[in-house]
């Protein structure tokens, strides 16, 4: 019997907004014939998934309705975001080819320009040749009950839009601390041995809290901590202050992580708590560091203590809380052990491929034709 064949539409390929259609169609491929769809900058494709040749990738570079359209040749659609440039071209398949759309949301995108001062909402509005600027994408959410699925990332979005939730998730065969060795990985990656590691492992942005991991570490005053950002782009990197603890990496393909992770005793993810973005956002990133079992400090948003639940650090959006957080996990061995090993068996149990794929599969493979 033929595969059912599913044009999953992302409205970038070359940024990290391509992590999440990757991801889905790991999982889709098992059972599908899954394609991904969606423009490429003169950079290329996103670099931590460029590497994947089992994930086909049709790239748009001259990115018009006429174009898009005639490359979305799917049975079902999945449009990643309600942004004009997936979900709206979805929704114009669904009328002009009678196609079925699901739409996957894993941020809310409205609540990322409602971070913005209202005179840069109002200057966005007008801002007519970006199909994602603030007017299309409020419009576009809008839209989300035209959709015949919803899939979402998390509870808020489900309060919010409905839908089923589909959180994230990790190969766990593929990051697993077992198959990695401490020492030769920092070896590997001209890390002192005698170093303990706080790590950042992601895109850098406002929202996600560098500046308070930095002014933490300003105010540690301990010499044997380094603070590992991975993942830092060119531009960003030109931005951070210049400090003695500070270890930066650029991007690095999704087969890399598990090495990173592998040096880092403690992972620290500081969602912003006054971002309204963050709200609505699960970070991927937390799952990399719990499926390599390491103790994770994160912040009281989202889905986040529900996640980390046993397993992890749950903190406010503060420097003092930070601090007592970190030196709690590196001056108690046993303690920061028994919370990676939870960490990673939480993994395992709800946010593997294993655990995400008969719920993934079950959803297409209902939809009718």
């Amino acid at each position: 019997m033929e595969k059912k064949k599913i044009s999953i539409l992302s409205h970038n390929l070359s940024e990290n907004c391509l992590g999440r259609a990757y991801i889905l169609a790991k999982v889709l491929a098992n059972e599908f014939e899954v394609e991904i769809i969606g423009p490429v900058q003169k950079s290329g494709i996103w670099v931590p998934v460029r590497n994947d040749i089992f994930i086909v990738y049709k790239q748009i570079e001259n990115f018009n309705p006429f174009t898009v359209l005639k490359a979305i040749d799917g049975d079902i659609i999945y449009a990643i975001k309600p942004l004009f440039t997936s979900f709206g071209f979805g929704l114009l398949c669904k009328i002009l080819k009678h196609k079925k759309i699901i739409i996957d949301i894993d941020d809310w995108e409205v609540g990322f320009y409602k971070n913005y001062s209202l005179p840069g909402r109002i200057v966005n509005v007008f801002r007519f040749w970006d199909f994602n600027n603030f007017l299309f994408t409020w419009i576009m959410e809008k839209m989300i009950p035209f959709a015949d699925f919803v899939t979402v990332s998390n509870s808020f979005l489900q309060n919010k839009f409905g839908g089923v939730i589909i959180p994230h998730f990790r190969d766990t065969e593929a990051f697993d601390p077992s198959k990695f060795n401490r020492e030769i990985s920092r070896k590997n990656l001209n890390i002192e041995q005698d170093k303990k590691v706080v790590m950042f492992l992601g895109t850098v942005r406002k929202h996600k809290g560098i500046d308070t991991l930095i002014s933490t570490f300003d105010s540690l005053k301990r010499n044997d901590v380094i603070l590992a950002l991975v993942g830092v782009d060119d531009a960003a990197a030109k931005e951070l202050p210049q400090r003695n603890y500070l270890r930066v990496f650029g991007p690095q393909p999704f087969e890399k992580i598990p090495e990173f992770l592998a040096v880092a005793d403690v992972v620290a993810i500081i969602q912003k708590q006054s971002s309204l973005s963050n709200q609505g956002q699960l970070p991927a990133k937390l799952f990399d560091a719990m499926s390599m079992g390491k103790p994770v400090i994160s912040t009281n948003i989202s889905d986040i203590p529900a996640v980390l639940d046993g397993c992890g650090i749950i903190i406010n959006d503060n420097v003092d809380e930070l601090i007592k957080a970190i030196n709690s996990i590196l001056e108690n061995p046993e303690y920061a052990r028994k919370l990676g090993v939870a960490a990673r068996q939480r993994c395992i149990e709800k946010y593997s491929y294993e655990a995400i794929r008969p719920k993934l599969l079950s959803i297409f493979s209902n939809i009718k034709l």
